[in-house]
Order: structure tokens, then sequence, then C-alpha cells
């Protein structure tokens, strides 16, 4: 009975480690390697200014743009005297992009109040590759009478867009 149980055990030893060398045999190890890359870009700018409806007698001045900043310098002759200055922002980019904020601030403090700015938004969703324009008006008071001791107003403007959600 000794000897049968002995063999039992030993048999049962060989076979499992027949297994452990048959599973040893048969697994395979698997490597897996990946790799990311960002795509997307992010391109907002400005890339034009123009001078339209200019009163007679008025100049609009060279207006000048890099891709984040557009600047013009405005010359109006008499109370009434317009410019409009037509700006374009295109989303060159590949990324959709929202209208986050926009404020212009005309500097009233130190600046003539014979001259206003009247400003329209650019567009509030802008694509990837789309455009949109937005245009400051400049404009002489009509109802100036006398010619302004302080003959100069500027205007600054922040235009954010940001990515889409």
């Amino acid at each position: 009975m000794k000897n049968s149980r002995n063999i039992i055990i030993i048999a049962i030893l060989i076979v499992i480690v027949a297994m452990a060398v048959a599973y040893s045999a048969f697994a395979t190890q698997l490597n897996i390697n990946g790799q990311s890359e960002i795509i997307g870009e992010w391109n907002i700018k400005i890339t034009g200014i123009t001078a339209e409806n200019v009163s007679t007698g008025c100049d609009a001045g060279t207006p000048e743009y890099t891709n984040t900043s557009a600047t013009f310098s405005a010359k109006l002759l008499k109370p009434g005297d317009t410019i409009t200055y037509v700006i374009t922002i295109q989303n060159a980019g590949t990324i959709n992009a929202t209208l986050d904020k926009i404020t212009f601030t005309p500097d009233d403090k130190e600046g003539s109040p014979a001259i206003s700015y009247e400003t329209t938004s650019p567009a509030t969703s802008l694509g990837a590759g789309e455009q949109t324009t937005f245009t400051v008006k400049v404009t002489y008071n009509a109802e100036t009478t006398e010619v302004p001791s302080v003959k100069t107003k500027t205007i600054t403007g922040i235009i954010e867009y940001v990515q889409d959600d």
C-alpha cells in the first residue's frame, strides 16, 4: 500500500512537471508598441485690413497687420467724416474655434470726445479653413461745432478665439 501510494505521488509529480514543460513550450509572449502624434494645428490669424467708405478729403493711411495685430491711423477732416476699416480673420489651422471674448476699449479719458468708434463682431464660430470679417468705423461727430483741443483718440481691441469643445 505504501509502495502504491508513493508510485501515485511520483506519477502526479511527473504529470505536473510534464504540464509545466508543455505550458512553457506553448506559451507566447506578445509585445505591443504604440506611438501617438498630434496632428491638429491651431492657427487663428489676421489676414488683412482695408479701408472702405472713406469720406472725401480724409486719409485712411496705410493700414498694417501681422498675424496677431492690426493697426490703422485715420485722419478725419471735418464733422460728419467717417472711415471704415474691414479686418479679416482666418482659421488657417485644422481645429475649429469659437469666439470666447471680444472687447473694444476707446480711450475716452484722454481722447477727443469729438471722435467715436463703432465696431461689429466677427463670427462666433470659425471652422478650419474659414474666415470672417469685422469692422471698425471711425467718425468725427457731426454735431461738433468747434475744433476740439484734443484731436486724437485711440481704440484697443482684443478678440479671443478658443478651441471648440
